[in-house]
């Protein structure tokens, strides 16, 4: 009977224990309810709420007192969120990393990237259409309402950052050492560092940015500013050295079927110039400049030759050093006497033609425009024209940034998110030129229709090519006759 009695109590104190400990369970959830316990790694935090759900809560018309702002925004401090916007600015004077989103008007968000999200932030223009994360860190009180810490970029344009990169590493090549000499691979860090190096091929930026490729211009231009400047080692043919009598500083490299790359030299590398003839084939060395984007795909400066077929520069100089020489010692004349060629004289039909373009006379009329028709533009700059792209190059540089008059059919015009307000104009045949208007002119672009013939002036931004028109940006309308209407 004892033992019967003790076991009851035996059970009995187990199930108040059991019962005490799940009441204490429930009691310290409760009392740490909302709280988390570090794990050793942060999660990001993100709200569902859209920039416009916050800015009707915050913004300029919210109809909150500015102490329920402030109670509402500890809701939000500190969590993140994923938004699309345009981009406004980058950069303030030097700080690369901030950029100005905006949503509706004006900018209305700031991101600030980490140093991590640098090559990220170049990839960015004024007017790219992105959606990106932060953390929201700061309320203001004016159109720029929110400050983003620790922000991220994920698509450009609909175009996914991870795709863009993708791109550009599709011109880098990885450094794979031909072979290594006893005393090279007795040194592994050097081995390594050697494997581990990244080199810029000129078949893997053509990938990127020639004729053949399917990405955009506007997106190959934007994609160059990642390049621009880096240094590169190729190897060529000599297609051409200088563009006229008089011009020594311009040599064409051929990679493929070309000249694929034109090296800029600066006053001091004439003599060096000299050594190169064409079809040499060269090795040289500089910087990716100016992106062309054609069979003439960019230039090239600071440029240094290091080699000429299979001698170094060095040794050449060498040879001719010992040449001269040679021939110093086995000259047989003296200071007095002087051999002197014979005089030819050539008669005038011997004398071969020389072909000379006269320098192209610039006239601005008092509205600051220049008289020049289409017509005459494009005789220098269009298909007809035999001058190689080079020239039409250089010779643009006098026509760039000049403002003109002229008269076309309107082919197209529509507004973009991104692109903004643009028409297309007929001038002579399809659509050779591309009118960019500032957004103030939406209701007299909009106003005008297929077929209308206009007279427009515009700023030269960007000279014809192959199949894109010329690029006219701060376009106006000063006159429109309307095309007559057609009956059924």
């Amino acid at each position: 009977m004892l033992k019967r009695t003790l076991l009851i109590s035996g059970i009995l104190s187990s199930i108040l224990l059991i019962s005490t400990i799940i009441f204490a369970k429930e009691e310290l959830s409760s009392m740490f309810e909302g709280f988390s316990f570090p794990t050793g790694k942060t999660t990001e935090e993100f709200v569902t709420e859209s920039f416009d759900d916050l800015f009707n809560i915050f913004g300029n018309y919210s109809k909150l007192t500015e102490s329920q702002k402030k109670d509402s925004w500890n809701q939000y401090k500190g969590k993140y969120v994923r938004w699309t916007g345009i981009v406004n600015y980058k950069g303030l004077t030097n700080d690369w990393n901030r950029a100005g989103i905006r949503h509706n008007i004006y900018t209305n968000v700031e991101l600030i990237f980490d140093d991590d999200k640098k090559n990220i932030v170049k990839m960015i223009n004024k007017g790219d259409r992105i959606t990106y994360t932060g953390k929201l860190s700061s309320l203001l009180d004016r159109n720029l309402l929110f400050k983003l810490e620790n922000a991220n970029i994920e698509t450009i344009n609909d175009t996914t950052t991870d795709e863009l990169v993708s791109n550009m590493r599709e011109g880098i090549s990885i450094y794979s050492p031909p072979s290594y000499n006893s005393e090279t691979s007795a040194d592994p860090g050097l081995k390594e560092s050697l494997e581990e190096k990244n080199i810029l091929t000129f078949e893997g930026l053509n990938k990127v940015f020639g004729k053949n490729s399917s990405i955009s211009q506007t997106r190959k231009e934007e994609l160059w500013n990642y390049y621009r400047e880096k240094d590169i080692e190729w190897q060529g043919v000599v297609s051409y050295k200088g563009l006229g009598r008089n011009d020594w500083s311009r040599v064409g490299i051929r990679h493929n079927v070309g000249p694929n790359v034109e090296l800029r030299f600066d006053e001091d590398d004439k003599n060096l110039i000299e050594m190169v003839k064409k079809e040499d084939k060269i090795t040289y060395t500089g910087k990716l400049a100016e992106l062309f984007g054609r069979n003439l795909l960019c230039s090239i400066e600071d440029v240094d030759i290091k080699m000429i077929g299979d001698k170094t520069i060095a040794e050449i100089e060498k040879a001719v050093s010992a040449s001269a020489q040679a021939e110093s010692g086995t000259d047989n004349t003296t200071d007095a006497e002087v051999i002197k060629e014979p005089e030819i004289i050539m008669e005038e039909s011997m004398v071969p033609e020389v072909t000379k373009r006269e320098d192209i006379e610039i006239i601005e009329t008092v509205d600051g425009l220049i008289e020049i028709s289409f017509e005459e533009l494009d005789a220098l700059f269009g298909k007809k024209n035999r001058m190689t792209e080079s020239q039409k190059d250089r010779l643009w540089k006098e026509y760039k940034d000049k403002y003109i008059r002229w008269t076309g059919e309107v082919i197209s015009r529509g507004k973009g998110r991104v692109s903004g307000l643009r028409m297309g104009i007929k001038n002579t045949e399809g659509t050779d030129v591309e009118l960019v208007f500032a957004d103030d002119k939406e209701d007299l672009v909009l106003g005008t229709d297929k077929g209308d013939k206009i007279t427009y002036t515009g700023k030269l931004i960007t000279r014809r090519g192959y199949i894109l028109p010329y690029k006219l940006e701060d376009g106006n309308i000063e006159n429109v006759l309307k095309a007559p209407e057609t009956t059924e």
